[in-house]
């Protein structure tokens, strides 16, 4: 496909679903701007997204540093006119077992760049956008963001908190032309689930994503490309401050957005006892 004049930004975009992302976005027109820390990765990005899309770039973008994400904010404004889609996808689970016997570093590492790299970006990408009057900011949540998640407590209680923090962010731009989404992008075939899997705590606590994938039943790699897609194109706008899944049927969401009425849908909320204590 030919150029396009939109523009996406992705966060940890040289692997998993972050480099499937980009280069999703890519062979349908959209100059990415794919960013990471591995500079081999970084480049091996690039030159696969300039053969699809030949004004992308590839940026070296540490999320748990501040100073890095708004270097990077400042080598965007010069490559690029305007940023339409900012996902933020960079994220760390390597704190595998009981919350009272994990490494706390490793424990922090984990929600410092889930949940702090999340707040660095955002810093950095909603001023941008609030100059344009537009723009679409997509944060990926996953595992325990809407449920238990035994053994993974770092990994689960960062994206549920950016889950919430998507829909404050929501509310905050409300009328600006800036919105915000929460994607949760299933399970699917990573560095991450691959280290659940493979590693020896991986294995003692989370043999269930071992039998997932052997019986199949992970996403397939495009699912979350997609859906990320329709959100950045517009298609889902009735879901701003709200988790978008693979587990919808993409096309249904699209066919029910203009009927989302109730305001608890795919939010977190605590769900009530009708009556309880009353006499």
């Amino acid at each position: 496909m030919g150029d396009s004049d939109k523009v996406v930004v992705i966060t940890g975009a040289t692997r998993g679903i972050g480099k499937n992302t980009a280069l999703y976005f890519a062979e349908r027109g959209y100059t990415v701007v794919g960013t990471g820390r591995n500079e081999q990765l970084l480049n091996e990005l690039d030159q696969q997204l300039r053969e699809l899309s030949p004004r992308s770039h590839c940026l070296h973008l540490d999320v748990q540093q501040r100073s890095s994400v708004q270097k990077a904010i400042g080598q965007i404004r010069n490559i690029v006119n305007n940023v339409d889609v900012w996902i933020n996808n960079a994220g760390a689970f390597a704190a595998i077992g009981p919350t009272w016997e994990v490494d706390p570093e490793v424990w922090i590492n984990d929600v410092s760049t889930n949940l702090f790299g999340v707040f660095h970006c955002v810093q950095g990408a909603v001023p941008l956008m609030l100059e344009q009057g537009a723009g679409r900011i997509i944060n990926v949540v996953g595992g325990g963001t809407t449920r238990e998640f035994k053994y993974g407590n770092g990994y689960g209680t960062s994206k549920t908190a950016i889950a919430r923090f998507t829909e404050n962010l929501n509310a905050e731009l409300q009328d600006t032309g800036v919105m915000a989404f929460a994607l949760d992008p299933g399970l699917n075939d990573t560095d991450m689930t691959k280290y659940q899997r493979e590693t020896e705590a991986g294995q003692t606590y989370f043999p269930r994503i071992t039998q997932a994938f052997a019986e199949h039943r992970d996403a397939p790699a495009h699912l979350a490309p997609t859906l990320a897609y329709l959100v950045g194109e517009g298609k889902l706008d009735a879901y701003q401050g709200r988790i978008v899944s693979i587990h919808e049927d993409a096309d249904k969401l699209q066919e029910k957005a203009n009927e989302l009425q109730n305001e608890d849908y795919f939010k977190l909320r605590m769900k009530k006892i009708e009556n309880i204590g009353r006499r």
